[in-house]
């Protein structure tokens, strides 16, 4: 999901990290914010930039649980975890930058493919076989 530049939040936080940081585009957002892709302008790298909305920072409680999310994550170190590279408060703009890793985002990668544990468990609840298109009863189909 990309928004156009234009969007009034991009333009903003852009603003806010001139010389640090530069937007290229919108990747998503969920309930604790806003991610985009950006180049960290000292290191010509990209980023991964999660944000908390403003409209959120002004509740402590929400915003010290996004920044626990980040502390958390920056003290792992595994090949499956993220790597956080800073955490930032810069005016009313609260986020952190984590390494960028191009692919298929976590939702579309569970809706493809039979093999997803999301999936394959909804089946197996249903009385379906994993294998099969979701239409054929366990039963049926149990060697």
């Amino acid at each position: 999901m990309t928004h156009p530049p234009s969007d009034r939040l991009f333009i903003d936080f852009q603003s806010a990290l001139a010389g640090r940081y530069s937007l290229e585009r919108e990747l998503g957002r969920g309930g604790m914010g806003v991610v985009y892709l950006a180049r960290e302008v000292r290191l010509d790298r990209p980023v991964a930039i999660k944000l908390l909305p403003p409209s959120k920072t002004v509740d402590p409680k929400l915003r010290e649980r996004f920044l626990r999310e980040a502390r958390t994550a920056a003290k792992l170190s595994h090949p499956n975890i993220i790597p956080i590279h800073a955490v930032e408060e810069i005016g009313e703009f609260v986020f952190f930058a984590m390494a960028y890793v191009d692919g298929e985002t976590t939702a579309r990668r569970s809706l493809s493919g039979c093999g997803a544990a999301v999936r394959w468990r909804r089946r197996k609840e249903r009385g379906y076989c994993a294998t099969s298109p979701g239409r054929w009863p366990m039963r049926t189909v149990r060697a």
